[in-house]
């Protein structure tokens, strides 16, 4: 975390009211947040989502064209992870997730257009297309689970990080910008 700026309460900070919204932060931290890289999170899921479909498969189903539908979502998620660390890299920003405070600028071109977090949406993708995969239905149905964890332990603190760090730029970027989709 960067030490150039000063923590402020959540309702301190300027332009922000104390009501939540969906690009505001929740203001209290908790010990997971930042904690787990982003890609074991990943990981721990698809390895659940696989004993699911090994161990209780009450919900398997057939699904017509499984394996187009999963090369789809997989080549639709690299293409966004490539061309997002792309970005980074061009505007030589990090692109490390526990230390968004080392963030220097505002990436806001290509699927940054469309979602504040292409890297997590295309690592949902991949996490839909292996439940398809397995048709499993309860491996699908974890994803709910996913997308809370994502965005209460990882997005909500990078969040507020940046807020802090980039300001009414960040600010104007959430105002136009979905989270996830």
């Amino acid at each position: 975390m960067s030490t150039d700026h000063v923590n402020e309460p959540e309702d301190e900070l300027p332009g922000k009211s104390s009501e939540p919204d969906e690009r505001t932060p929740m203001a209290s931290e908790h010990w997971l947040e930042l904690k787990l890289p982003p890609v074991v999170v990943f990981g721990l899921f698809a390895v659940v989502m696989w004993a699911i479909s090994q161990y209780f498969p009450v919900f398997a189903v057939e699904i017509p064209f499984q394996y187009y539908l999963t090369a789809f979502l997989m080549i639709i998620a690299i293409w966004i992870s490539i061309y997002s660390l792309y970005l980074f890299y061009k505007n030589r920003t990090t692109v490390h997730p526990q230390n968004p405070g080392d963030t220097n600028k505002l990436v806001t071109s290509g699927p940054f257009r469309h979602t504040r977090n292409p890297m997590y949406l295309a690592l949902s993708l991949i996490l839909i297309g292996w439940a398809i995969f397995l048709s499993d239905l309860l491996a699908l149905m974890l994803m709910p689970l996913y997308y809370a964890y994502m965005t209460r332990f990882q997005i909500i603190p990078e969040e507020r990080e940046l807020q802090q760090k980039l300001g009414s730029e960040y600010e104007k970027y959430a105002d136009r910008t979905p989270r996830w989709l």
